[in-house]
């Protein structure tokens, strides 16, 4: 089974092509996303919102750049899972791409890949400001420097 689905080194651009933009979407987006929650709609200072709210903004722009996440490796993750089909044995990217339509390639599947994504991405970034808020490091952002 491995020769014929090139397992592992045959899916190693692909998968490099789906980790690399998603993860630095995943920081950037995260990063943009808490920043313009707390310039556009919580605009006080951030230590005047509870825990609980700052912790609910650090979910929601998670969720958010987890979005941006699945939408932006969605073709390359469809991808390495064509690469391991059996039925796919010897066909190139290009072949197979061609075979399945960029729109396929692009679309089928999407929903649950962000709803997945989203949701795990929320519960990370969460997870990890708890932690920061729990050690008295505080949560993420506060807003862009008012000039």
């Amino acid at each position: 089974m491995r020769a014929e689905t090139r397992f592992p080194f045959g899916s190693v651009v692909p998968l490099w092509s789906r980790q690399i933009p998603y993860t630095m979407a995943k920081f950037f987006f995260f990063e943009k996303v808490v920043q313009m929650f707390y310039d556009k709609v919580f605009t006080q200072p951030k230590d005047t919102y509870s825990k609980p709210t700052q912790l609910g903004i650090t979910f929601a722009s998670g969720y958010i750049a987890g979005v941006i996440c699945a939408i932006v490796s969605h073709p390359a993750d469809s991808m390495v899972s064509q690469l391991g089909k059996a039925e796919n044995k010897g066909k190139s990217m290009g072949e197979i791409a061609k075979q399945l339509g960029v729109k396929n390639l692009c679309t089928k599947g999407l929903g649950t890949r962000v709803l997945m994504i989203g949701t795990l991405t929320g519960l990370q970034w969460w997870i990890y400001d708890s932690f920061k808020s729990a050690m008295g490091m505080g949560t993420t952002g506060g807003g862009s420097a008012k000039k």
